[in-house]
């Protein structure tokens, strides 16, 4: 097949939805097929909406007859009508990859009213869908009320390897001093460290220190309101900032930490969660995301509501007072992640389901 990856930016960038189609590009490479990246300038939505209107970027689109446009879902605001003027001018299958469902993110319920029209257009429009977690599957499904046909392959979380023995689990569970804490995403709002912050800070020093591994460029104006209320509360020394971390370097950060803390961060999936389980860290994530298809809330982490920072203090201090407790859920969350697909199988199934795809629409 040919084929043609639309995109924000780099498929270098290092997210987890980025992570995801570099993982899908490659696979579809290694079964032969001819993939193309095509890259297009991140906007603010309004201004995206005008590139519905360019023709540049419909003959980018229609210059090269493509058997398969995988579209990432981000991009609608770019595509929801030039869609249709690219299957107007040849018969080209078109699957969109849906990390997010950016009109059900939180936000002003007048924003999201006016997101959702062009996205229930993009997807009502869509020969296929794939998605990365069942959780934005049944969101979709509630969105667009008709069938697509859609696939879900989850993401794999082998992509670092895991911790070599669970004695280690136990062991570093066990080490005296503040719970190691970890947080692992580009500082952005919706990743949710300000509303992390203000839940931990009230608890004594002695309990919890936070290591934050992310980009410190993605937002810069909010990266500087945080360190500003990290400052004038006297927690630089509880909160350490390492900027961007991935291969050996966060291998290591996941197996020093204790426990994995990201409870106010809207996911799609949570990629950096289910690698920090295969390093048997507990996590404590958001119950309204896609997490909640992986952290049993008790048993290998805890899901907490939205707003909720006494709950993050309640479970802070249980892990601290109770190493043991740590330890158990520790193990939980490596068989947790145990019981996941790896990247190749996972992305195995995708390609199948693109390549039945085309052939019927063929």
């Amino acid at each position: 097949m040919r084929i043609g990856m639309v995109i924000y930016g780099r498929l270098d960038t290092l997210t987890g939805g980025y992570l995801y189609d570099r993982f899908l590009a490659e696979a579809l490479r290694r079964r032969g097929h001819g993939v193309d990246v095509i890259s297009l300038e991140g906007k603010p939505y309004a201004r995206a909406l005008l590139d519905n209107l360019s023709p540049q970027l419909e003959a980018r689109l229609t210059g090269r007859p493509w058997d398969l446009l995988l579209q990432d879902e981000l991009c609608h605001p770019s595509l929801f009508l030039l869609n249709r003027r690219i299957r107007a001018r040849r018969r080209t299958t078109i699957v969109g990859i849906v990390h997010q469902v950016l009109c059900r993110q939180p936000r002003r319920r007048v924003l999201n009213l006016a997101y959702s029209w062009g996205e229930r257009n993009y997807l009502q429009a869509m020969d296929g869908l794939l998605f990365a977690s069942r959780f934005n599957r049944d969101m979709t499904r509630h969105l667009i009320r008709r069938d697509v046909p859609m696939h879900v392959a989850l993401p794999g979380g082998d992509r670092l390897g895991r911790i070599p023995s669970g004695q280690l689990i136990v062991e570093r569970s066990q080490a005296a001093g503040p719970l190691e804490l970890l947080f692992v995403g580009n500082l952005s709002p919706v990743k949710g460290l300000h509303p992390l912050l203000k839940g931990v800070s009230p608890l004594p020093p002695h309990l919890w220190r936070l290591t934050v591994a992310g980009s410190l460029s993605a937002d810069r104006r909010h990266v500087r309101r945080i360190m500003g209320w990290v400052a004038r509360r006297g927690l630089g020394p509880q909160v350490k900032f390492l900027g961007v971390v991935d291969g050996e370097d966060l291998r290591r950060v996941y197996t020093a930490d204790q426990v994995f803390v990201m409870p106010f961060a809207h996911e799609g999936f949570g990629i950096a969660a289910l690698e920090a389980m295969a390093f048997g860290l507990p996590v404590i994530g958001s119950s309204a995301g896609g997490v909640g298809e992986f952290v049993r809330h008790g048993v290998n982490g805890f899901l907490v509501a939205a707003c909720d920072h006494s709950a993050v203090r309640r479970h802070l201090e249980l892990l601290y007072q109770d190493r043991g407790r740590l330890a158990e859920m520790g193990q939980a969350a490596l068989q947790t992640f145990s019981g996941y697909p790896t990247w190749e199988e996972s992305m195995g199934g995708a390609c199948e389901f693109l390549e039945k795809l085309v052939t019927r629409q063929g």
